[in-house]
């Protein structure tokens, strides 16, 4: 079988077959486990991976939102009082 190697990748292009000498070897791993699954298999994961970071940017920024808000209603509150204070005056004595 390994005779029948060098011919087949002769008839590769050339990108491929540096891009196949430059595999490490979890790569390798990672893409033979690959190639067995299903190609419908294969879209959908990555569809859902695609899908699980778009949602996990959502959230994240609603966190920050969340934050942003909670910070700002409380200094708000805090001017508020400053100014309601000095609206007030100071009592005379």
């Amino acid at each position: 079988m390994t005779e029948n190697v060098p011919g087949r990748l002769v008839e590769l292009s050339e990108d491929t077959r540096s891009w196949l000498a430059d595999l490490r070897e979890d790569e390798l791993k990672t893409l033979k486990e690959v190639v067995k699954m299903p190609a419908e298999d294969v879209r959908e994961g990555f569809k859902m991976v695609r899908d699980l970071r778009t949602v996990t940017r959502f959230l994240r920024w609603l966190i920050y939102g969340a934050v942003a808000i909670f910070i700002a209603t409380v200094a708000l509150y805090e001017n508020v009082l400053k100014v309601w204070v000095w609206i007030k005056g100071v009592p005379s004595a």
